[in-house]
């Protein structure tokens, strides 16, 4: 079979599941540099040694770190997994080849100084400053910010919420929103008046559409240098956010539930960035940052 249908076949498989945009483009792409190490083969002939060479060939070819390359050893096997699976080859050769080894960067965490100036400077943009407080008070992931919608918040409440819906992997939950960002919250709504449809997203773009995530890590990341932050990224709000909850003593496994970790030991490594030795104190409801 031709690489081209394979691929597409693979991109398909993985659109039905419920695999984010972002995360198909990252497989096609994988596959693709894959086939393009040896020519000669269709990637249904490629050997163990073939796949290696493969992995060789990208590593040098475009300056890959570790990491990057282990990134692409995952796509990969899923590719040849579902290739097995649907009878096309008859061994994965990608069962045995193992990952490179590299050093896990210790997560960052933003300061109470740098959020406060991230959230001062993003305040001339007042999506950015909402989708950064909403970051910050509630720990969603950003490509969940990118998928909420004006009917998922539920700000009226004694006790408000918003609902995350199931996405891929990623559970289903309700997370808290504390008095801070509901407030904040129902301003931006009152000043930014967004469509009247329930299902319309949150966070807009000037056609109605969801902000892609690209754009909305594009537009933090330029307050992050504004801010003079160094060495942050998007991500680190919600680092910020989960250590922020555990200094203040909640349980690990509420929070577990709260920001959508499957497993609870993915919770329990963020206790390592504390300043002080955590206790639990059986607390439910999230502290405002």
């Amino acid at each position: 079979m031709e690489n081209e249908k394979l691929t597409n076949d693979f991109i398909n498989y993985l659109k039905r599941r419920g695999k984010a945009k972002s995360t198909l483009i990252a497989y096609q792409n994988d596959i693709k540099q894959l086939a393009e190490s040896n020519l000669s083969k269709n990637l249904v002939d490629f050997s163990e040694v073939d796949v290696k060479h493969g992995l060789n060939f990208l590593q040098t070819t475009y300056s890959l770190s570790a990491k990057t390359v282990s990134r692409k050893l995952n796509s990969i096997r899923t590719f040849y997994k579902f290739l097995e699976e649907k009878k096309i080859i008859k061994e994965n050769p990608t069962t045995k080849i193992t990952h490179p080894k590299f050093r896990i960067k210790k997560q960052r965490v933003l300061s109470k100084q740098e959020y406060l100036a991230l959230r001062e400077i993003s305040r001339e943009n007042p999506k950015i400053y909402m989708i950064i407080e909403f970051l910050l008070q509630t720990g969603v992931r950003i490509g969940e910010i990118s998928r909420i919608k004006i009917k998922d918040l539920y700000i009226t409440r004694q006790e408000p919420y918003v609902y995350i819906e199931k996405f891929a992997s990623n559970p289903e939950r309700k997370v808290p929103l504390n008095p801070k960002v509901v407030t904040e919250l129902k301003d931006y709504l009152s000043r930014t008046k967004p469509s009247k449809k329930p299902t319309a997203p949150l966070f807009a773009t000037k056609t109605g559409r969801s902000i892609e995530i690209r754009n909305i890590r594009g537009s933090i990341d330029r307050f992050i240098i504004k801010a003079k932050i160094k060495n942050a990224c998007v991500n680190d709000l919600r680092n910020t956010f989960i250590v922020a909850q555990l200094s203040n003593g909640i349980s690990i496994s509420r929070l577990a539930d709260m920001v959508g970790h499957k497993n609870i030991a993915t919770t329990t490594r963020y206790v390592d960035l504390l300043s002080k030795k955590y206790k639990s104190r059986g607390i439910d409801k999230v502290v405002e940052l």
